[in-house]
């Protein structure tokens, strides 16, 4: 049986986090692929504009384009209307069958907010979760988090791995806006892009 791991999101923009998690997540779950799925219009962040849905999706597709093992799905992008998680997998959980294992790939954040998403529990009959949490304190809550019912019932589809990136991208936007550097968040390619199609802040430092 194939496993894939989906990694969803904003990505506005993609940073050096997302595709660390995805790396790790890899290894640690022995999944043939990862595949990232930019947000059309997520539901949950009606208080900000995103950046152009073109524009992070051209990113996240700069940001796999060395590694074979990560794929882009437009799928999100191409929907109309909001976004919804529950909807997703269950049209990816179609298309790769039933001989296909998919894995849902999230921050501890994303765990805090889903029995507020659309449907949740029924996202379980569709996927595995991946939670990355971060040393310490993440992963205490998500722990916590797991003894309300809802998740009790499904814990042995939640699985953690830790990371040490603790890098947003509202760390980044705030960056840019600011002229600050972004080396060590945001490959130099995807700094390329932004200050080519001057996004955030198009004096974004390279260097």
């Amino acid at each position: 049986m194939k496993q894939i791991g989906i990694l969803g999101g904003s990505f506005d923009p993609i940073h050096i986090g997302h595709l660390k998690i995805a790396e790790k997540s890899m290894k640690a779950f022995r999944l043939d692929r990862v595949i990232f799925v930019p947000a059309g219009t997520p539901p949950h962040k009606k208080d900000r504009k995103l950046t152009d849905k073109k524009d992070r999706l051209a990113m996240v597709q700069i940001a796999v384009l060395n590694n074979p093992d990560f794929y882009v799905s437009p799928v999100e992008i191409n929907r109309p209307g909001y976004s919804y998680a529950v909807e997703t997998f269950e049209i990816l959980h179609k298309k790769f069958g039933p001989n296909t294992k998919l894995f849902y790939i999230m921050g501890a954040d994303s765990l805090s907010e889903i029995l507020s998403w659309k449907t949740p529990l029924k996202l379980f009959n569709f996927c595995d979760f991946i939670v990355a949490t971060r040393p310490g304190s993440s992963f205490k809550i998500c722990r916590r988090l797991m003894k309300f019912p809802p998740l009790e019932l499904n814990k042995d589809k939640i699985h953690f791995v830790e990371t040490k990136y603790n890098i947003s991208s509202t760390i980044v936007r705030k960056r840019l806006e600011d002229n600050k550097s972004v080396k060590r968040l945001v490959s130099k390619d995807i700094i390329q892009y932004i200050k080519d199609h001057n996004l955030y802040n198009k004096s974004a430092e390279v260097n």
